[in-house]
């Protein structure tokens, strides 16, 4: 089922935002039912998505929360010197893979407002060009000794997709914070009731890098992921800020 931005009557549109409303139709006829066009408006991060063509690859809807990855580029301002990223992989919940890009919406003045993103579904692409390899690929009996080598195990989709995840498409606020402080805190490898408090600094430098105290909650799930009062990560953020 296909969303726009008048299934949430209650959020005024802004009006920088009407030609990109206008395109979304027009970019999901163009590229197919396979690409996921979604416009998201950064002035509430806890439900930035507008409006959203082809959602149900996803299970995105409007009123959805900004991925990851949004979060980031607002944090470290990737936007200041360029329009647009392209051709990075993303995730949804549902463990589907994208080819996914973002162009970034700006108003008279050139600040950012909102972003335009696209995500390509290439997994039928990726299916046939691996039976076209099957059905292609040589043995080079000549240079063996006379047996053809057994195929290679078919990589998977990640591995095949050849890069790591950039972006988690996230259905709600509370899965987008959660998940990402708890992804933060596993990847330094201890958990958070062994850290030590130069640890706990650490993971909270790493959730503040990626933009997830721009989120409302962020604290409070930080605080139980790392064993500690509300208080204490401010402190942590405030040590960790004074520290770059």
């Amino acid at each position: 089922m296909t969303a726009s931005a008048h299934d949430e009557p209650e959020r005024r549109i802004r009006s920088e935002f009407e030609p990109y409303l206008a395109l979304l139709p027009f970019l999901a006829s163009l590229l197919g039912s396979r690409t996921e066009i979604v416009l998201h408006d950064i002035s509430d991060l806890s439900r930035s998505i507008i409006a959203v063509e082809n959602g149900e690859m996803s299970g995105r809807s409007v009123g959805g929360p900004a991925t990851d990855l949004v979060l980031k580029i607002l944090q470290n301002q990737d936007y200041l010197e360029r329009d647009f990223l392209t051709n990075y992989l993303a995730q949804s919940q549902t463990g589907g893979y994208f080819r996914s890009s973002t162009f970034f919406v700006r108003d008279d003045a050139g600040q950012v407002i909102g972003m335009l993103c696209l995500n390509v579904d290439d997994g039928p692409l990726h299916e046939a060009r691996q039976l076209l390899e099957s059905i292609t690929r040589t043995t080079g009996l000549l240079k063996s000794s006379g047996t053809a080598p057994e195929n290679p195990p078919m990589p998977s989709p990640p591995a095949e997709l050849g890069t790591e995840v950039a972006e988690r498409l996230s259905l709600s606020v509370d899965e987008l914070t959660r998940d990402n402080v708890a992804r933060t805190v596993a990847r330094l490898g201890v958990d958070g009731s062994r850290m030590t408090p130069d640890e706990k600094v650490q993971a909270v430098r790493e959730l503040d890098s990626a933009g997830i105290f721009l989120m409302k909650g962020a604290v409070s799930y930080a605080a139980v992921e790392l064993h500690v009062s509300e208080p204490t990560v401010y402190r942590y953020l405030k040590l960790a800020r004074g520290q770059r």
